[in-house]
């Protein structure tokens, strides 16, 4: 079977995260041939197993592809025109006028059994979009897939657009039951194309990575939060809030890692700075192999508003590691509260004090980690639901 992935870039993310556990789930078995093409690059590229073939855009798909705080990162004056050229030209024709002209020199001439759609392709941005359209209208396939990793109600997908969009899509493969109901809600008319394939875990290598390296010297409360620096979804800002009143609340020590770059970072630094709580929150900032941290941490904490199935609340799990999180979508279908973590509602208070309950009573988290030692995370139903998709007629 000759299967195509269509990527916007492989830069650090738990999209793209999920597209390399999946590429190496599915490149060990025989039957499945596999190219992928990006957009764009990214130091994750260097994790696509061997066999995959890999097809990159060439330079203004690629810097379309890239945010532009890592663009400006890399000092390279004649890119960073390019892209500001490029998203005053978007401006002017609209997105997709723009994309069908990159595109057409990009057209996929192979035929594959299933070509898939693997981003989110957010309608309402500028660049964060694009692989449905290439799947859609430039690559021969029996079959064409879209993933939906995200809430499509909290992510704010546009309807018209997505109306328009999926109606030439085989298959809509939603990240997990409560991505599933979303998209029913959203898009009732396409209930027979919906399906659930939950994201694969590389569970020897993430417990093999987690000891590479001891990240930092025991504390007697270490928590860390991993993910991009965004804040409008990952709400890494109301760390630097909750450790204020953490501090007013406790008099018990604890140190709060955060790991991940993006175009927050800076912000949450100079929050942090003025809430006075640099003494208990550390911006480790990117890290390509964040296991250590997760392994050695006490809890791993999410501060998401949405979220469609976190790669990272599986790695913990996988690591044995309890998790604190907010309550979404599917925070459900990965935790069950009271036992292997904590879900809570979102705002500072209440994610304050089921932290603060924790750092009082080291003895729940223990149970916690018994629990989860107990109940070993494992890929199976994310194998039945893949191959049962690929062989559907």
């Amino acid at each position: 079977m000759k299967i195509l992935f269509v990527a916007q870039n492989f830069h650090m993310g738990g999209i793209q995260k999920a597209l390399i556990n999946t590429l190496k789930e599915m490149s060990v078995h025989k039957q499945y041939e596999i190219d992928v093409f990006t957009f764009g690059t990214g130091e994750l590229i260097k994790d696509i197993p061997s066999n995959v073939h890999v097809h990159s855009g060439g330079l203004l798909l690629q810097l379309i592809a890239t945010p532009f705080y890592l663009v400006k990162q890399r000092k390279n004056v004649w890119h960073i025109i390019l892209r500001i050229l490029c998203m005053v030209i978007v401006r002017l024709i609209g997105s997709n006028n723009f994309y069908a002209l990159l595109f057409k020199r990009h057209r996929h001439h192979t035929q594959y059994h299933i070509a898939i759609s693997y981003f989110n392709d957010a309608p309402n941005s500028y660049f964060n979009q694009g692989t449905n359209l290439f799947v859609d209208q430039y690559v021969q396939a029996d079959k064409k897939f879209a993933w939906i990793h995200t809430d499509p109600l909290r992510a704010n997908f546009n309807y018209k657009i997505c109306v328009k969009t999926y109606q030439n899509f085989d298959r809509l493969i939603c990240v997990s039951e409560a991505c599933k109901q979303k998209l029913l809600l959203f898009l009732p008319q396409y209930q027979h194309k919906i399906q659930v394939v939950y994201n694969f875990f590389p569970l020897a290598e993430i417990k093999d990575l987690a000891t590479k390296f001891t990240p930092f010297n025991k504390g007697k409360m270490d928590f860390v939060s991993v993910g991009r620096m965004d804040n409008a979804t990952k709400r890494f800002d109301l760390i630097p809030h909750i450790c204020k009143l953490l501090k007013e609340s406790t008099s018990q020590p604890f140190h709060w890692r955060i790991i991940g770059d993006g175009p927050d970072l800076l912000y949450n630094k100079r929050l942090a700075l003025e809430l006075g709580v640099t003494d208990v929150v550390e911006f480790v900032g990117e890290c390509h192999n964040p296991y250590p941290f997760i392994q050695q941490s006490d809890a791993l904490i999410l501060t998401s508003a949405y979220e469609g199935y976190p790669m990272v609340v599986a790695e913990a799990l996988i690591l044995a590691t309890p998790v604190i999180t907010t309550n979404f979508a599917a925070a459900g279908e990965q935790l069950r509260d009271g036992f292997n973590g904590l879900i809570v509602n979102g705002d500072i208070e209440d994610i304050s004090a089921a932290i603060a309950s924790i750092i009082t009573d080291e003895g729940s988290l223990q149970k916690m980690k018994q629990y989860i030692l107990e109940n070993r995370y494992t890929n199976q139903k994310a194998q039945e639901q893949l191959v049962l998709e690929f062989d559907r007629e």
